[in-house]
Order: C-alpha cells, then sequence, then structure tokens
C-alpha cells in the first residue's frame, strides 16, 4: 500500500471564516457609491429601481451588486435609441421590399390606375345615361320621362359616392373640378 507523504498530499483549500467575509464584502451605500463611481443617492435609485438588492442589515453585498449593475448597464446598451432606430429602419426597409415585389407579381396595383380607371367607367356609364332618351323615343314626353329617370340615378350615384368618400375620410372636391 503506498502511503502518501504531506509533501505530495492535496493542499488543502483555506476556508475564510464568518468575520473575515462579511468586513470585505459587504458594504455601506457611500462605500457601494465609492466602489461604482457614483453618489449615494444614485445608489438609493437603483436600489428603489430593483437594479441592486438592499441586504437585511442595511448594507450591500459588493460582488453580487457591482456584477448586477454591470448587467444593468449593459441591458441598457441593448435598449438604446439607437438600437431601436437601427430595428425600425431593418422593418421599414422590409415592408417596402415586400411591397416591391408584390408590385412586380402585378399582386399590388397604383392607385392613381384604380382611379383613372374608375373615371373612365364611370364617365362612359353617364355619358350612355345622359344619351339614352334621345336612343329610346321620339316622343318628346317620353324622353323628358326617360331624362327624369336619368337625373334620378345621376343624382343617386352622387349621393352614394358622397357617402363613401365621407365615411373614409376623403376631402370633398373643388366645385370647380
Amino acid at each position: 500500500m503506498t502511503m502518501l507523504t504531506p509533501d505530495r498530499a492535496k493542499p488543502k483549500r483555506a476556508v475564510p471564516d464568518a468575520k473575515r467575509l462579511v468586513p470585505d464584502d459587504v458594504v455601506t451605500a457611500n462605500g457601494l457609491a465609492t466602489h461604482l463611481g457614483m453618489t449615494r443617492q444614485n445608489v438609493a435609485r437603483l436600489t428603489a429601481e430593483a437594479v441592486i438588492e438592499q441586504r437585511s442589515d442595511g448594507g450591500y453585498d459588493l460582488t453580487a451588486s457591482r456584477l448586477k449593475y454591470i448587467k444593468h448597464l449593459r441591458s441598457e446598451h441593448r435598449r438604446s435609441p439607437r438600437t431601436q432606430a437601427d430595428a425600425d429602419h431593418v422593418k421599414v426597409k422590409t415592408e417596402m421590399l415586400q411591397l416591391r415585389l408584390m408590385e412586380k407579381r402585378n399582386a399590388l396595383v397604383k392607385r392613381a390606375d384604380v382611379d383613372a380607371l374608375v373615371d373612365a367607367m364611370a364617365g362612359t356609364v353617364l355619358t350612355h345615361l345622359s344619351g339614352m332618351a334621345a336612343r329610346c323615343s321620339r316622343d318628346l314626353v317620353v324622353k323628358r320621362n326617360i331624362d327624369a329617370v336619368v337625373m334620378q340615378i345621376r343624382r343617386e350615384i352622387s349621393e352614394a359616392c358622397s357617402k363613401i368618400a365621407d365615411a373614409n375620410g376623403e376631402p370633398p372636391r373643388d366645385a370647380d373640378a
């Protein structure tokens, strides 16, 4: 059986006693403020915000407080306005690219093109409605009756379009246009 000599034995780790641990690691608010390079009021604010914790005896654990403060600073850096602005920029850029792709796939149309198409269709309908009396009869009484019905239809179309425009917040049309 092999015996270990005292010089080959594993060295025992020094275990600090409780009295020695307390004075080195627990500090007052002023001591923590000096250690972190801030004012005592700032330490109180960080304690109120639950960034660092105060012990039940009123002291602060120096190592734990330092680590929590560093973590707090790093998390603030991640939430900086610059980071938020960069994220918003990427979001808008992505949306623009998606819109361009949808437009190229003919999934989107330009509003001006749709407005022109609707104006052309409405113009054709109204023009042919106005000429309907002349096409339907030579009798003057029948023509007047048809013209009255056409005017009523045009008013109803105008009122319906105005209601839709008001519901969608469109500005009123110019009287000159």
